[in-house]
């Protein structure tokens, strides 16, 4: 079979073959991650077993910044 001669007349420097091949394994790459069907913002298992039974939250909008609040204890020194 013979090789069209606009493949072979055609030349490509290194950048270019390198960019063409990265985007390839890119796309290769994407599609992996495409085809899994989990989102990673599921739920997952946790690797350990829970200990706490209740949780407090506090949410301080506008509280005192930690440099406000550091007390330097001299003594322990």
């Amino acid at each position: 079979m013979p090789i069209h001669h606009t493949l072979i007349s055609r030349k490509i420097n290194r950048r270019q073959m390198l960019s063409t091949l990265g985007t390839g394994f890119g796309l290769l790459g994407l599609s992996r991650l495409m085809a899994d069907t989990r989102s990673p913002f599921d739920p997952r298992e946790p690797h350990f077993p829970a200990k706490a039974k209740n949780v407090i939250f506090l949410f301080l909008n506008g509280g005192w910044s930690q440099v406000d609040t550091f007390d330097p204890k001299p003594a322990l020194e």
